[in-house]
């Protein structure tokens, strides 16, 4: 599978975003599904999707007989307790996460998940919703984004920002929207922890 490489506004050089990515932002808000797909287009960026009912859990999702076109993933959105730090963690959908190695992966204090209230206004989703595509609704650039090793190079399958979807991409392609964000980005060995 081929990908295009995605072209960086020039005016905005310390910014780093995709064309008209910060026009639409300043009229527009937060991404929204149609938008997403817009800015995906636009970047040349391949991708599929398939339409499926609500499924707000890891379970719901296996249970949803979604075709499998690539590694299911499930997101965990973390904090530091004194909510300095924020984190969205992406892990292969089986994987088991222990908090405690990844708060010392991460050099952080101990991680708590956040509040699922502070989800539409940092990241622009709901509870069910949350995926790495997410990351890009962050206006701050508070949120880490951290995905498992295992998923580099490879096609995951996650949400298009709603939970009754879900888009097939690759992980190379999702990391270089988020660092034309300007969101830090880091893999971690997260399966085998």
């Amino acid at each position: 599978m081929t990908h295009k490489r995605n072209t960086f506004d020039e005016k905005l050089p310390h910014t780093k975003l995709p064309h008209g990515y910060r026009a639409w932002r300043a009229c527009c808000g937060m991404l929204q599904e149609s938008d997403l797909y817009a800015l995906l287009d636009k970047q040349g960026i391949e991708y599929s999707i398939v339409r499926h009912k609500a499924v707000f859990t890891a379970e719901e999702a296996l249970e949803a007989d979604i075709p499998e076109r690539g590694i299911f993933v499930k997101n965990l959105f973390l904090s530091d307790k004194k909510k300095r730090e924020f984190y969205l963690v992406t892990v292969p959908l089986d994987a088991r996460t222990d908090l405690k190695v990844l708060s010392g992966m991460l050099q952080s204090r101990r991680l708590q998940f956040v509040n699922a209230d502070l989800l539409p206004k940092m990241l622009g989703v709901e509870a069910g919703s949350v995926t790495p595509l997410a990351t890009l609704n962050d206006e701050t650039r508070h949120v880490t984004q951290v995905f498992d090793e295992a998923l580099a190079g490879k096609v995951i399958g996650a949400h298009p920002l709603v939970n009754t979807a879900t888009i097939y991409v690759n992980t190379d392609d999702v990391c270089a929207l988020i660092a034309q964000r300007g969101n830090p980005i880091v893999f971690l060995p997260l399966s085998s922890s």
